[in-house]
């Protein structure tokens, strides 16, 4: 309960927030969206990689990238702007910086834990912290690259973001609608149209919690450590 709690206080803040964001960001990302259907995205998908790189939170750019784009081009530049954002701390690490974090990582019962199986378990737990928002994604992308994971594993295992991607682009790109008719425009605001955003946050807020504790039990039980929330 508490878990479902502090995601629909999240989804109020973002809902806030970007209404007046989209606004901005519409008019500022005006060259982004003229580039056309593809280009447009995959611009976006470099920036949000830099973004989530410098911790930006990854679902108000996944969230914002629905606005701007719709769910298909929301979806696509959602997907590789987190995969870019995983990938850049991770192989930063990997470079730079794996020992001053490997001795965090000793220190920390639930990293050491997940450190011991990483060779051997690299892709299924990649895909399962992915799944799951028990771990934060910015923060897990700056640390897993001092585990002994593989890098093949980590890009392979990142492809899962698609999955809750698909979710925030949705609500995303229902954020984009409301700010189009908060602005005098889009489709006729009677009770269907808002009694279909309704059921659309519902139906986000339900697939990520479901999602989260679906892969939460399966990552507590391959690591070996309960009650990681």
């Amino acid at each position: 309960m508490k878990f479902i709690t502090i995601i629909v206080i999240l989804f109020v803040i973002y809902t806030i927030l970007l209404g007046p964001l989209a606004i901005i960001i519409g008019q500022a990302s005006a060259p982004l969206q003229d580039l056309g259907a593809w280009k447009g995205p995959l611009v976006f998908a470099c920036l949000f990689g830099i973004a989530a790189t410098l911790m930006v939170p990854s679902s108000l750019m996944k969230l914002t990238a629905g606005a701007m784009f719709g769910f298909t081009g929301g979806l696509m530049a959602g997907w590789l702007g987190a995969w870019l954002g995983a990938m850049i701390p991770f192989l930063i690490v990997r470079k730079l910086g794996v020992s001053k974090a490997r001795s965090w990582i000793d220190s920390k019962p639930l990293w050491k834990a997940f450190d011991s199986v990483a060779e051997e378990e690299g892709l299924t737990l990649t895909v399962l912290i992915r799944l799951s928002l028990v771990i934060p994604y910015n923060f897990v992308n700056w640390v897993i690259g001092a585990t002994r994971i593989r890098t093949r594993d980590y890009a392979i295992g990142n492809v899962a973001t698609v999955f809750p991607t698909i979710l925030y682009a949705w609500w995303g790109a229902k954020l984009g609608d409301i700010v189009v008719v908060l602005d005098g425009g889009g489709p006729e605001r009677d009770s269907m149209w808002w009694i279909s955003i309704l059921v659309s946050l519902i139906i986000t807020i339900w697939g990520i919690v479901w999602i989260d504790k679906k892969a939460r039990s399966r990552l507590e039980t391959i690591i070996g450590v309960e009650n990681m929330s």
